[in-house]
């Protein structure tokens, strides 16, 4: 398996990934993630960006990750632990259901410290739905703190933030 920087024509691939999830996190009680969110709009700004990366086997797209250091607007009143101006913000981590439990969410989190380790910055943020629970243990497995929790405009339950230092 590769992880390979992803590129416009990439789209129609990811947003293949993302529906695919979307059916499957709902099927599973977790909302957070719908037709809304995220859209067209935010991925063809992002691969515009050359923030998204793919995990890819034979051709096969398994999983995505987006790496920026735009800070999300719900982070500005988090009580981060680092104060660190060097971060590296983790979005839409997304490994397609027939792929899932086989190591690629490891691998990806894996990349992007890699990925931030070799672009200067110091530590890694992100924000997972606190009703996912198995994402939180692979984070939490992986050595990231909580930082804090927000509640979003269309979600009554929050979002926990953690990060990791690099």
């Amino acid at each position: 398996m590769d992880i390979l920087k992803a590129e416009l024509p990439d789209l129609v691939e990811i947003m293949y990934l993302v529906k695919q999830c979307v059916i499957d996190m709902n099927a599973k009680g977790l909302k957070n993630w719908n037709t809304f969110y995220p859209g067209g709009k935010v991925l063809v700004h992002d691969l515009e960006k050359k923030s998204v990366f793919l995990v890819k086997d034979k051709g096969v797209c398994k999983g995505m990750i987006t790496l920026n250091n735009i800070i999300p607007e719900e982070y500005k009143d988090i009580n981060w632990q680092n104060k660190s101006d060097k971060v590296l913000y983790i979005h839409n981590l997304a490994v397609h259901p027939n792929w899932q439990d086989k190591g690629i969410a490891k691998m990806l989190l894996e990349f992007a410290e890699k990925y931030a380790q070799e672009n200067g910055y110091t530590h890694l943020r992100l924000d997972i739905f606190s009703k996912d629970i198995v994402a939180q243990e692979l984070i939490t497995g992986n050595a990231y703190i909580k930082s804090g929790e927000f509640y979003s405009d269309y979600q009554k339950t929050p979002f926990v933030c953690y990060e990791k230092s690099i």
